[in-house]
């Protein structure tokens, strides 16, 4: 397995998708009720192939992910087996990343001695999907990328 198994709540949500994914290999309900009572091997095999095919279509889909927390901002761009990162670091008196204004004095401020910005880049190559599995363990969730491309723009003014 690549990635993680899926939760029975996720298996549940996509019930359709693997019904479909057990009919594409001839296995049926009642052969999959025997597999499951007679091979726990074979069973633990379909659920791992299953999950890593949702995965990697998942994973294939993602192009921004954020991850946040009072001081640190983490923006994350995923293109082309690159990841390209804008890491805004501040101190405990500046207000979190959490308040909803937070953007607007973010804009105001960014040159401030408290507020600190980092850019990098990395190619992963093949393991490209991966480091982004990883990122999302950690905590990084998938966004529309408004805030990556904004602040993007107005760091290279």
């Amino acid at each position: 397995m690549e990635y993680a198994r899926l939760t029975k709540e996720q298996f549940e949500a996509l019930h359709k998708e693997f019904s479909s994914f057990l009919a594409a290999q001839s296995i049926d309900k009642k052969k999959w009720s025997l597999i499951k009572s007679e091979n726990p091997d074979l069973t633990n095999q379909k659920l791992d192939t299953f999950s890593d095919i949702v995965w990697n279509d998942v994973l294939d889909k993602i192009k921004y992910l954020e991850h946040r927390n009072d001081q640190l901002l983490f923006l994350f761009k995923c293109l082309d087996h690159k990841i390209d990162l804008i890491l805004i670091k501040q101190t405990k008196d500046c207000p979190s990343f959490f308040e909803e204004d937070h953007k607007n004095w973010l804009i105001k401020n960014i040159k401030d001695d408290r507020v600190s910005v980092f850019q990098s880049s990395r190619d992963f190559g093949p393991g490209f999907k991966k480091e982004i599995f990883k990122l999302i363990k950690k905590g990084a969730v998938a966004v529309d990328g408004i805030i990556y491309d904004e602040l993007k723009s107005f760091l290279s003014k």
